[in-house]
């Protein structure tokens, strides 16, 4: 048996229902901007399916009959961006029907990477420089944010993480894109998303996509990660709810080649899951 032939089971025991889904989050969403008095929410399109898939639900929040949504601020921040996260993003926003904000940081990031590392006497990465584009985009979403609110429509910004990213890995950017008042696709795996995505009418172009940051050129998830988000839904999903000795005996049941992968990958997930442990457990007081 290989490990996939352990994903289907997986995923036939979950039976997701992206309707069912769709309906009960949404009404607990709305729930929630009721109770809390808020109005209106903001939202970064990457032109990748999470935030595709985070925007489609705040449209059909809003379309509920009793809805407490009344604007919505989609932006779209290129950082150095490759075109297709523009296009992405814009096809996204004119299918729904929502008015896409485009604030273009490329030239802030130069200067502040120059002027950094000038003065600490620094040379910054390919990662580092990655990583500060996503940090540069919290303080646009939360300003943007406090301008609706000002505006008559108090407002949260929305989070896109996963539950294959941002849950066991914690693959995001503590205070970029983690940096969100509330989170919608935190409970589905990578597939559900998609899945959801499907149903709500996602553009193709996103859907057929690989999933990438775009935070430096050719970033494909997948890659910098080193396995698969199949074999993160199993692992995180089904095998870490295992004891030991079950744990154990789903990994003997593999034939070898499946078995070394598997080995190769639960591995690699926990040598991310360790480097990115100080995330989960938040702010530390020693």
């Amino acid at each position: 048996m290989k490990w996939e032939d352990s994903l289907v089971s997986y995923r036939t025991q979950r039976s997701f229902d992206p309707k069912l889904w769709i309906d009960e989050k949404c009404k607990k969403f709305n729930d929630y901007f009721v109770t809390h008095g808020i109005s209106g929410a903001v939202l970064s399109v990457s032109g990748g399916v999470d935030s595709a898939v985070t925007l489609a639900l705040l449209v059909h929040t809003m379309s509920l009959s009793n809805s407490n949504l009344k604007k919505i601020c989609a932006v779209n921040q290129p950082i150095h961006s490759s075109g297709w996260a523009y296009n992405r993003a814009k096809e996204l926003c004119d299918k729904f029907g929502v008015e896409m904000v485009t604030i273009d940081q490329t030239e802030t990031h130069k200067e502040l990477i120059g002027l950094v590392n000038k003065s600490c006497n620094y040379t910054g990465t390919v990662f580092s420089d990655g990583q500060l584009r996503s940090y540069m985009r919290t303080p646009i979403n939360y300003y943007l944010s406090q301008l609706q609110s000002e505006s008559g429509f108090p407002s949260v910004v929305m989070g896109t993480g996963n539950a294959d990213e941002d849950g066991y890995l914690a693959y995001y950017c503590k205070y970029g894109d983690g940096a969100v008042d509330v989170q919608l696709i935190n409970d589905l795996h990578k597939s559900e998303v998609f899945k959801v995505g499907k149903y709500l009418g996602v553009p193709d172009s996103i859907l057929t996509a690989p999933p990438s940051a775009d935070l430096w050129e050719n970033q494909e998830d997948e890659k910098e990660l080193g396995f698969s988000y199949d074999f993160i839904e199993l692992f995180t999903g089904y095998f870490l709810k295992l004891d030991s000795n079950e744990q154990q005996k789903l990994i003997d049941s593999f034939d070898k080649d499946s078995k070394e992968e598997f080995i190769k990958n639960k591995e690699a997930c926990e040598k991310v899951h360790m480097r990115n442990l100080h995330k989960i457990n938040g702010v530390v007081n020693i």
